[in-house]
C-alpha cells in the first residue's frame, strides 16, 4: 500500500509545478489604475490698465470750528435755555449767571459818576469865570491856568469813572452765556445751581459741517498732496467720502510725520467728531490687471495665479496692489492677452494639463 502512495504524491507534485510554470509563462494582464480626468477651468483674458498705488493713513474727524465756553464772571447758574444736541444760532442765550453783584457795581458807579460830573461842571464854570476876568485884566494868568488844570483833572476823573461803568456793564452782559456761532451744543457740563468761575467749562459747541479729517503722512509722500487736492476717505460705519486738503503742516510732528487736514462736508450730519476712518492717498500709478479675487491663490505670504498656456496651467507669482468689491489689482510676470484660470484653482498643479473654457 505504501508503495502505491509514493508514486501518487510524486505525480501531484509534478502537476503543481507544471501549473506554476504555465501560469508564469502566460500571466493575466494586470488592471491599470484609472487616469484622473483633466480639470476643466474657466479662463479670463487679461487686459492691462493703470492701477493707482495707494498709501492708507489712519484718519480722525475733528470739528473745524468749535469752542469750549467758560464764563468771564463768577457766580451761580440760575437759568439754562438749551439741552445737549440742540442747534443754536450765534448770539443765542445758553445760560444766565446770577447778576446781583454786577448790578450793584453798576448802580454804585452811576452814583460816583453823577458826583464827578457835578464836580467837573463846577470846575468848568470856575475856569470860564476866571478866563473872563483875565481877559478884563482883573486877575493874573496863573489863576486861569490853575482853574484850567482843576477842570481837566475833574474831566479825567469823570471819564475814568465812565470807563469803569462800561466795564461793569460788560461784566453784567457776561452773566448771559451766548453761543459764539451757529452750531450744535454737543456737551453741557453744568446744571442750575452750580457755582462757576473763569475756569469752569460750561458748554462745548461745534459746527457739524464741514469737519476736518486729520491724518499723518511720511515725508516722502509730500509731493503727492497739495492744498485743494481731493482724496478719498473711508469712514468706519459710514463709507467713502471726499475730502479736500485744507492744511499741510510746515514741520514734522514728534513721529517725524506730516500732519494733513482735509475738509469733509457733512450735509446730513451722519459724520461725527472723533469718528475713525482711512485716508487713501494716490502715491504712484502702475500698469497692471484687475481680476476677480477668486482667481488669486494665497500660499503663506505670497500670491499666485494660474496662467493657462498651450493646454497647461503654470503657476505665476503676483503682487496684490489693491483689493475691493470682489476684485484685486495685481502686477507680475503677465502680459495683456494672457489667460488665467478663475475656477477650480485647488485642483491645479504647476504644469498640469487642463481643459480651458473662455
Amino acid at each position: 500500500m505504501k508503495n502505491k502512495i509514493i508514486p501518487i504524491l510524486i505525480a501531484i507534485a509534478i502537476l503543481a509545478v507544471g501549473l506554476f510554470i504555465v501560469k508564469s509563462i502566460n500571466p493575466k494582464k494586470q488592471e491599470q489604475p484609472k487616469q484622473k480626468p483633466t480639470p476643466v477651468v474657466k479662463v479670463l483674458e487679461l487686459k492691462s490698465q493703470e492701477i493707482p498705488i495707494i498709501y492708507t493713513a489712519n484718519a480722525t474727524l475733528q470739528a473745524k470750528t468749535s469752542a469750549t465756553l467758560k464764563p468771564q464772571v463768577n457766580g451761580r447758574v440760575i437759568k439754562l435755555f438749551i439741552e445737549e444736541g440742540q442747534y443754536v444760532k450765534a448770539g443765542q442765550p445758553l445760560a444766565i449767571i446770577q447778576p446781583e453783584k454786577e448790578q450793584y457795581q453798576i448802580e454804585s458807579q452811576i452814583s460816583v459818576i453823577e458826583q464827578l460830573r457835578a464836580n467837573y461842571l463846577n470846575k468848568k464854570a470856575i475856569y470860564e469865570r476866571r478866563k473872563q476876568l483875565f481877559e478884563k485884566e482883573l486877575i493874573a494868568k496863573e489863576e486861569v491856568d490853575n482853574a484850567k488844570t482843576d477842570m481837566e483833572i475833574a474831566l479825567n476823573q469823570l471819564r475814568s469813572a465812565e470807563a469803569t461803568l462800561k466795564e461793569y456793564e460788560r461784566q453784567k452782559n457776561e452773566t448771559v452765556i451766548k453761543a459764539p456761532f451757529d452750531g450744535i451744543v454737543d456737551k453741557r457740563f453744568i446744571s442750575i445751581g452750580d457755582y462757576v468761575d473763569s475756569q469752569t467749562q460750561m458748554f462745548y459747541i461745534l459746527k457739524p459741517s464741514p469737519l476736518w479729517a486729520v491724518f499723518s503722512l511720511p515725508q516722502q509722500y509730500i509731493k503727492n498732496i497739495k492744498i485743494g487736492g481731493l482724496i478719498d476717505i473711508d469712514i468706519d460705519g459710514v463709507g467713502k467720502v471726499k475730502g479736500k486738503i485744507d492744511y499741510i503742516s510746515s514741520s514734522l510732528d514728534q513721529n517725524n510725520l506730516i500732519v494733513v487736514k482735509a475738509l469733509v462736508e457733512n450735509p446730513d450730519d451722519k459724520l461725527k467728531e472723533n469718528m475713525y476712518g482711512k485716508a487713501n492717498i494716490v502715491v504712484d500709478v502702475k500698469k497692471g490687471f484687475r481680476i476677480p479675487e477668486q482667481a488669486l491663490l494665497l500660499a503663506g505670504n505670497e500670491s499666485f495665479v494660474y496662467k493657462i498656456q498651450d493646454g497647461k496651467a503654470f503657476k505665476v507669482k503676483v503682487d496684490v496692489i489693491n483689493q475691493s468689491f470682489g476684485f484685486v489689482d495685481i502686477i507680475g510676470n503677465l502680459q495683456e492677452g494672457d489667460k488665467i484660470a478663475i475656477t477650480n484653482l485647488m485642483m491645479l498643479k504647476d504644469g498640469m494639463p487642463v481643459k480651458a473654457i473662455n
